[in-house]
């Protein structure tokens, strides 16, 4: 819950200061936006954190021991207008091989639940969104998987149109289908990481085959005398001239 002060006396969307606080990611006022302040620390310290007891950056003059790449940051929302659950993304040009894989995890989450709908779900950089966490965060620390995860007000309609209320249980498990389709995504890149690698051990092999392939080929040509040296035998005389 990133806006406890705000909630605690009616908002759902601003602070108690009044900020709406998925504007404020750009930079942050410590007093006027802790818990914003305190995400972007902690993507800081997870980015870039430092290893073996080098010197810090200027992160709060803390240390991180092993720093790692952050999989996913999932932004939690409610929406006011569509139904069902979707998500909202950065814009990435089609040629780029991040352009699909951007999309795999909403993919996956759609085949999980019919209360995720994959058509409601977009990937665009507007100018009114600029200063939102999915924006700022996914430039500033490289989050592949940078999302606003929307569930409506409203409630959703499964693959028949029917009409349903969000409930308590329905939530929830909504929260179990985006967490199966983490741990999906994670075996689908494992996958793909293993296969890159039995790929680049198979070219090797077949390089150094190649080459001993030619090495041998080299071997099997006979030697031919030196360039400039010829041997004459003259047999008519009784000895031989050279």
């Amino acid at each position: 819950m990133v806006n406890p002060d705000g909630v605690i006396i009616g908002n759902y969307r601003t602070g108690m200061c009044g900020n709406d606080l998925n504007r404020q990611y750009h930079a942050p006022n410590a007093r006027l936006h802790p818990t914003v302040c305190a995400i972007k620390k902690m993507c800081s310290l997870l980015t870039f954190g430092v290893e073996n007891g080098s010197k810090a950056e200027d992160i709060g003059g803390e240390k991180v021991t092993h720093p790692e790449e952050i999989m996913a940051f999932i932004d939690m929302h409610g929406h006011s207008r569509k139904k069902n659950v979707f998500i909202y993304g950065p814009q990435v040009p089609l040629h780029s091989d991040k352009y699909y894989k951007m999309r795999m995890l909403p993919k996956l989450i759609s085949e999980e639940t019919a209360k995720f709908r994959y058509p409601s779900c977009r990937f665009k950089i507007e100018k009114t969104k600029m200063k939102t966490a999915r924006i700022v965060l996914w430039r500033e620390f490289n989050i592949e998987n940078c999302f606003t995860f929307e569930a409506s007000l409203h409630g959703f309609f499964d693959n028949h149109n029917v009409n349903y209320e969000f409930t308590e249980s329905s939530f929830e498990s909504m929260g179990f289908h985006l967490v199966n389709s983490l741990y999906e995504y994670i075996m689908i890149l494992e996958e793909t990481d293993r296969l890159k690698k039995l790929k680049e051990i198979q070219k090797k092999k077949n390089k150094k085959k190649k080459d001993n392939k030619s090495l041998r080929t080299e071997s099997k040509v006979p030697d031919r005398p030196a360039a400039g040296r010829q041997i004459i035998v003259d047999d008519a005389d009784e000895g031989k001239t050279e």
